[in-house]
């Protein structure tokens, strides 16, 4: 199966995802308890069927700085609202959340395929943290050399690490 294959099959296995909310909750609480001392938080805006990030955005709010992405061109930045309007991030956030629509138990993932991510985790000394479901794990895909993996993925039940 290729990428697209994979990324289809994978975004259907994510919208039907049953008891959603309290899987979530699960994997806030899961993350929030792992972000430690982080001062600086890189996290996705959730659409679609990925994982909610508009309570965890809220609960980092509490004690770090919350950056979400923005897309110019090729490139992705950190901005966050600042009392002047936009403020971008002035080097890399202590931790990137990143969506994904599959990953594999060795902490790789499928994204949408625009490489924004990858490119981003390869250009910053960040903490990349995936967040999913349990039923977006894929036993086995191609892995590209511009593929950045994970040093840690978040699902309901469990905790990937490397």
């Amino acid at each position: 199966m290729d990428k697209n294959e994979i990324r289809t099959m994978y975004k259907r296995a994510r919208r039907e995802v049953t008891e959603r909310e309290e899987k979530e909750k699960l994997i806030a609480d899961k993350l929030i308890a792992k972000l430690g001392s982080a001062k600086t938080v890189f996290c996705y805006e959730s659409i679609g069927g990925e994982v909610s990030t508009k309570e965890i955005i809220a609960r980092i709010s509490g004690f770090a700085r919350v950056y979400v992405p923005e897309v110019c061109g090729k490139e992705m930045f950190a901005v966050a609202e600042g009392s002047g309007g936009k403020e971008y991030a002035d080097g890399p956030c202590d931790v990137t959340v990143v969506p994904l629509i599959a990953f594999d138990k060795t902490l790789n993932r499928i994204g949408f395929g625009g490489g924004y991510y990858d490119r981003y985790l390869g250009a910053n000394d960040t903490i990349a943290i995936g967040i999913a479901f349990d039923e977006q794990e894929c036993v086995v895909f191609e892995k590209e050399d511009t593929d950045i993996p994970l040093d840690m993925i978040v699902t309901p039940t469990r905790i990937l690490e490397k």
